[in-house]
């Protein structure tokens, strides 16, 4: 059963506030440091600086690091971020950790101090070798994207480990990711859960959006989007900008409470105008479809830009998809082009499906049959539906490889397996006519298998031609109705194909795994976001 989720304070933040520094006060402080503390609780700022400042000056480091935080953060004193660095220093070189964590987070920052990520990684190592849980998470950040450090995702899980058995919520989330993706560490959806579970409960917003994620996908829970629903409620009320999309998604779907567009627009719309690109690639969607928004394809094409210029692989395929097609822009293969290139980097399937078809129709560049299969092949290796389709055309055609009907029917299988109308639509041809290793020509199925995948998209010039179900006898006519009920009954159409004339040969038959997202164009988005170690 789902906990239920609950809010708490959650983590300050890297660098250790004045609050901290009292509470560390003791007994046995120094004369003039244990003052400072006291007129620091009560709020006598003037007094604390008169105390501390001639203790640090003594070689007190726990009156320095107190001094340095005041004037970090400007109590009692204007703010000065150089005098605060030299102060942390003093303290760090004595071996504090403390004042080695936060000056290492100056470095990182550039703060008082030229930016030095080199620097930084040596005051964090320092503080963690120490046990200071914060250097701890810092340093696995650092490790994770190859700041100050080489990237070592196995080094990432190690810090993050440490500092997540010392209860730390930001790590215990970050580790969480780790165990998710399986970086650094063996993929084990249980150990994600009981982490993201661990920080959840200090209420860390990301680790709650986690868990949100983690109910809706059934990864170590049986799905239960109720659960997921009430975490992602919680994690948005704190503002947090993925489960803030990640709950729009769920209310524009209706999972785990009945649709709700309205609420969908309100959420995704907040996180979009917070700077979230993800969600910006989902209000373009949502612009380019009509779908909980009047349609409007430049605003469709204005969101897409956002998301695009902050490096989103999304944002960038869809702005190319747009202006490859003239929808809400002037026309510009050319533009296009670049945008899918910087998409298809960044491993983008889709993009690389796009960058197929434009070398394949000679878009922004001479036809080039051998550069579009290659870029079918990366994306089919990546398990896009759209490339498998458009690979199986080529067989089908013949066009610029040798015909091979069973390639082509093994390609329309796998990627109606993913529910790509127009691959269902291909895979209805070569049934009704015995092609590619089909155990026997069946007009009736075919026509069914059209019938379902105009029921999800009009045509289009990815298909090959439609039957003509006015030449189904009467019997025909009413067993295609009968099949059709049965296709719309299954998400796996194949599994009501074998069943009627048994599978085709071993040499047609193409994996259906991959990814789902079976866009009937060539954009890509709009779906739950997964959590990312890379929020700090």
């Amino acid at each position: 059963m789902a906990r239920t989720p609950r809010t708490s304070p959650a983590h300050a933040g890297v660098v250790a506030g004045m609050a901290l520094m009292l509470a560390l006060a003791c007994a046995g402080a120094r004369a003039g440091t244990a003052e400072g503390y006291e007129a620091g609780r009560r709020g006598d700022y003037a007094t604390a600086l008169r105390e501390f400042q001639p203790a640090a000056e003594k070689g007190d480091r726990d009156a320095q690091l107190a001094l340095a935080d005041m004037y970090l953060r400007g109590y009692g004193v204007a703010a000065d971020p150089v005098i605060a660095a030299r102060w942390f220093r003093k303290a760090a070189d004595q071996g504090d950790a403390r004042a080695q964590t936060n000056l290492g987070f100056l470095y990182e920052q550039g703060k008082g101090v030229a930016r030095d990520f080199e620097e930084a990684a040596k005051w964090y190592r320092k503080a963690a070798e120490q046990g200071e849980p914060t250097a701890q998470s810092n340093l696995s950040y650092m490790s994770l994207i190859g700041r100050g450090v080489p990237q070592d995702d196995a080094q990432a899980a190690h810090w993050a480990t440490l500092a997540a058995k010392q209860g730390l919520a930001v790590a215990q989330y970050r580790l969480g990711v780790f165990y998710t993706n399986g970086q650094g560490v063996d993929r084990d959806d249980a150990a994600a859960l009981h982490w993201y579970q661990a920080a959840a409960d200090q209420g860390d917003a990301r680790a709650q959006s986690a868990l949100g994620w983690v109910y809706s996908e059934g990864r170590g829970v049986p799905r239960d989007p109720e659960a997921s629903l009430r975490w992602l409620r919680v994690s948005a009320s704190q503002g947090d900008p993925t489960a803030e999309h990640n709950l729009g998604m769920a209310e524009l779907n209706g999972r785990g409470a009945p649709r709700d567009p309205a609420g969908a627009e309100r959420w995704i719309r907040k996180a979009a105008e917070s700077g979230y690109a993800p969600a910006q690639v989902s209000l373009g969607l949502m612009y380019a479809a009509g779908d909980a928004v009047i349609a409007d394809e430049k605003q469709a094409v204005e969101w897409y830009q956002k998301a695009a210029a902050q490096g989103n692989a999304s944002g960038q395929n869809n702005l190319g998809w747009m202006l490859t097609n003239g929808l809400g822009v002037t026309r510009d293969d050319a533009a296009a082009l670049r945008q899918f290139k910087l998409a298809a980097r960044k491993g983008n399937a889709f993009a690389m499906d796009n960058l197929g078809w434009m070398a394949e129709e000679g878009r922004g560049q001479p036809v080039d049959a051998a550069e579009a299969q290659r870029w079918y092949r990366l994306a089919e290796a990546r398990g896009n539906a759209p490339a498998r389709n458009h690979l199986a055309l080529l067989y089908a055609r013949g066009k610029g490889v040798t015909r091979d009907d069973a390639a082509a029917l093994g390609g329309f299988r796998a990627a109606s397996a993913q529910g790509l109308a127009p691959a269902r639509h291909n895979l209805g041809y070569m049934v009704a006519n015995g092609l590619g290793g089909v155990p026997r020509a069946d007009f009736a199925a075919g026509v069914a298998l059209q019938s379902l995948a105009r029921e999800a998209s009009p045509p289009s010039a990815e298909e090959l031609p439609t039957l003509d179900p006015s030449k189904l006898s009467a019997a025909d006519r009413a067993r295609s109705q009968q099949l059709l009920a049965a296709f719309r009954s299954n998400p796996n159409v194949l599994t009501v194909l074998d069943s009627i004339a048994g599978p085709p040969g071993a040499n047609a038959l193409g994996p259906a795994t991959g990814n789902g997202n079976a866009s009937n164009n060539g954009t890509d988005g709009h779906a739950i976001v997964p959590p990312s170690a890379t929020q700090r």
